[in-house]
This record gives C-alpha cells, sequence and structure tokens, in this order.
C-alpha cells in the first residue's frame, strides 16, 4: 500500500464551490476528483486540462484575471515600501509600459481597477483587444511578473482558471 500525505491549501469560496459542482457531474467524491485533476496536470495533460492558448478571454477568465491583478498589487503594496498606492501603481506601470500594445486607455482602465474600491472588473473584450484575441502575452499579466520578481509565477492560463485564490500560493516570493 502506497504512503498517503495529506495537503492542506486555501481557497475561496467560490473556486470549492465550482470544484464540488464538477466533482458531482462527474459522480466523484470531491477528493478523489481533485486527486484525479491534479494526475492529469502532472502526468501531462496539463495542455489539454488548461490550455487557452490563442482563445479569447471569456468574461469568466476576465473576472479571474482582474481579481488576481488586484489581489497581488494589494499584496505587493502591503510588503514593499511605497510612498503610497500611486506610487506602487507608477512603478508598475514601468513594468507595463515596455509593451508595444499598451496605450493611455489601458493605462487609465488599470489604475481604476486596481485603485478604486467598487470598480468593474476587466470586460473580455478589454483583455481581448489588449492581447489582439491572445495572440500576444498580456501587458499586465508581464508587467505585474516582473514587478513581484517572482520566480514561480503562476501561467496566464492557470490565472484565468483560478483567478485571485493563487495569490496564496506565491506571496512568500515577493
Amino acid at each position: 500500500m502506497s504512503k498517503r500525505t495529506q495537503l492542506n491549501i486555501n481557497i475561496d469560496d467560490s473556486l470549492l464551490k465550482e470544484l464540488k459542482q464538477l466533482a458531482l457531474s462527474e459522480n466523484l467524491s470531491l477528493s478523489v476528483f481533485i486527486r484525479n485533476s491534479l494526475r492529469n496536470i502532472v502526468s501531462g495533460k496539463r495542455d489539454e486540462i488548461l490550455s487557452l492558448k490563442n482563445q479569447p478571454f471569456t468574461e469568466k477568465h476576465a473576472l479571474n484575471c482582474s481579481s488576481f491583478m488586484k489581489a497581488v498589487f494589494q499584496k505587493m503594496c502591503l510588503k514593499k515600501m511605497f510612498e503610497n498606492d500611486i506610487d506602487a501603481f507608477n512603478k508598475l506601470l514601468c513594468h507595463i509600459k515596455t509593451s508595444k500594445q499598451w496605450n493611455d486607455i489601458y493605462t487609465m482602465r488599470l489604475k481604476e481597477v486596481l485603485l478604486e474600491v467598487s470598480a468593474t472588473p476587466f470586460k473580455a473584450e478589454e483583455l481581448n483587444d489588449m492581447t489582439k484575441n491572445r495572440e500576444c502575452e498580456c501587458p499586465i499579466y508581464i508587467g505585474l511578473k516582473e514587478w513581484t520578481g517572482c520566480v514561480e509565477y503562476p501561467t496566464q492560463d492557470l490565472i484565468c482558471n483560478l483567478g485571485g485564490s493563487l495569490v496564496l500560493l506565491i506571496e512568500n516570493q515577493f
């Protein structure tokens, strides 16, 4: 009999509900569903399960990406020494503005999403425009990755699927 090990992770309520629904739809217990999913990812079926390459962002992906961006920004503001949130935003923007497809409209929208409490998350149409329907890597993704200095940064596809819940897994790296 193989040795079993327990893994405890923190995920947000909405993700847990989705996982439970998926498990039920496959007539599996949640733990069996999670183990099978992890095995599939590790065994090389990762692209089959998670790959969104060349597929446009959906509204759900845009919502997940927005929650991830905001959570990373807030954690960085807490952990790093910035004069204020505007200073942090400007330092982040230095990493994003190097992208050829970035423009002033995107800057204003990102500022709104990251700094305003009740801001509307990015829409799929906005992210698709910014990435030319995923032909180009998202400038915000690249900028956040460089700005945090995080070595084990999640892929864009993983962020689209899991959103802000991923920040708990990487926050100790920045």
